[in-house]
């Protein structure tokens, strides 16, 4: 029976999504997301060539929170709609993840990677919509800790602006983090990461020494936020 709503489910997103022109945003979450979105892609396209069915459906559900935060940032339809088959579509590859068979799971990815690249060339128009359904406290921070290794990554290869807009997706998962809890000392943790983050991706500097400082704050005030959730624990 879930092969069966799998095939449907794959069907559907392989025959909706429609080809359209290129177009740029002038939102830099948007832009910022669109590099997370695709960075993941890949590594979920990874993990499926290894036949590692738990790391694809980890990678799946990183996909899903990337794609319902920059579904919210507008209320076009058109945004709406294609981001919602991008939604739709992690969560075609999650359930061929848990079969764990190559061929659905291929599907899914053919399927979720068509879905992706037409919302890529949608710029929208709107205006920012609230994040409905936030994640649970330690998917979160999982994802956070990958988005930060491959805004490293992207750093050593000499991509300073992929890694700036790395870092400003974790600026927009900080805010997440901060509304997940609501004591004052969590507040002052998570506002501070929030604030080297965000200072981080507006940097002017190109130079990648100098960039590679500024990560190293973020870094240390994630690992104080992953200190404090453990305290917790």
């Amino acid at each position: 029976m879930k092969a069966c709503i799998l095939r449907v489910i794959v069907a559907v997103m392989v025959a909706s999504p429609v080809q359209l022109p290129a177009a740029e945003t002038a939102d830099p979450v948007v832009a910022a997301l669109h590099v997370a979105l695709a960075r993941n892609l890949v590594h979920a396209r990874e993990w499926l060539d290894q036949k590692d069915y738990k790391s694809l459906g980890q990678s799946a559900g990183n996909l899903k929170v990337l794609a319902e935060m920059q579904k919210s940032r507008s209320d076009d339809k058109q945004w709406q709609g294609a981001l919602e088959i991008v939604v739709l579509g992690t969560t075609a590859v999650q359930s061929a993840a848990k079969l764990e068979d190559s061929t659905f799971c291929t599907q899914a990815m053919d399927a979720l990677d068509k879905a992706a690249i037409t919302a890529m060339v949608i710029s929208p128009t709107g205006k920012p919509t609230p994040y409905v359904k936030p994640p649970a406290i330690r998917p979160l921070m999982l994802l956070m800790d990958a988005v930060l290794a491959d805004a490293k990554v992207s750093l050593s290869t000499g991509h300073v602006d992929a890694a700036k807009k790395q870092v400003r997706v974790l600026a927009e998962l900080g805010k997440l983090v901060s509304n997940s809890r609501t004591t004052p000392a969590w507040a002052t943790l998570s506002d501070d990461f929030v604030g080297s983050a965000s200072k981080t991706a507006d940097s002017k500097e190109t130079d990648s020494q100098a960039v590679r400082q500024l990560i190293r704050g973020v870094s240390q005030r994630c690992e104080a936020c992953h200190e404090k959730s453990r305290t917790r624990q």
